[in-house]
């Protein structure tokens, strides 16, 4: 059985902002063969840490 990612769109509807700031990948990262994960400029502070720490923290217990 393959292991397929599924991507989801999220959508919410609201105000646009008049000076919209344009969004860019900021960095990528290469988690193994099969995964990367691409962070782009305005991600949320909590939801970068929380990736950081999921990512490079080694529970060597």
């Amino acid at each position: 059985m393959d292991n397929k990612h599924d991507f989801v769109q999220v959508k919410i509807d609201g105000h646009k902002p008049t000076n919209e700031v344009r969004v860019q990948k900021a960095m990528q990262f290469r988690i193994d063969q099969n995964k990367t994960v691409v962070i782009y400029n305005r991600i949320n502070n909590y939801i970068l840490d929380t990736f950081l720490k999921a990512v490079f923290t080694h529970d060597d217990a």
